[in-house]
């Protein structure tokens, strides 16, 4: 993704948090999808999550099924259904693997892959910008980006 001149909503870091956040916006307000800007220093999606559920090796998530980015709260439990063995007791607690899976389908079902742009945010300024309060977000590349 390239950086925009602008951007109606900064949003910093590119985990289940973030996209829950997203998903939620554009089902209450789809024409918001192109004033959305997500930073990671990943350029992708849930990639430090990835890294750090392997790097403790935690076999399942401690929410209930229903907890996770998609605003239908049933969408997990319908991805799940031809592997059940992968929702542990007692309260259908998904596997890490189907999470991981679930979540990137959440990503192409609502097409955000092309969301997340590669940087670290080093410092979020206020300013004034065409006379309005805003946000200057700076990143570790050198750039920055004006948000509301």
């Amino acid at each position: 993704m390239s950086l925009p001149i602008q951007t109606n909503i900064a949003i910093v870091g590119a985990g289940p948090h973030a996209l829950t956040l997203v998903t939620h916006l554009l089902q209450k307000r789809e024409k918001y999808r192109h004033k959305i800007t997500v930073f990671d220093p990943s350029g992708t999606w849930m990639s430090q999550w990835r890294q750090q559920f392997a790097a403790q090796e935690i076999p399942h998530l401690r929410s209930p099924a229903v907890h996770h980015p998609d605003p239908d709260p049933f969408s997990l439990r319908r991805f799940a259904e031809n592997r059940p063995n992968e929702l542990f007791p007692p309260y259908d607690l998904p596997g890490t693997k189907l999470f991981q899976e679930f979540s990137q389908d959440v990503v192409s079902r609502w097409q955000l892959e092309d969301k997340v742009y590669k940087a670290s945010v080093t410092n979020i300024a206020p300013i004034t910008y065409r006379g309005n309060p805003q946000f200057r977000v700076e990143l570790d590349d050198g750039n920055s980006t004006i948000a509301r």
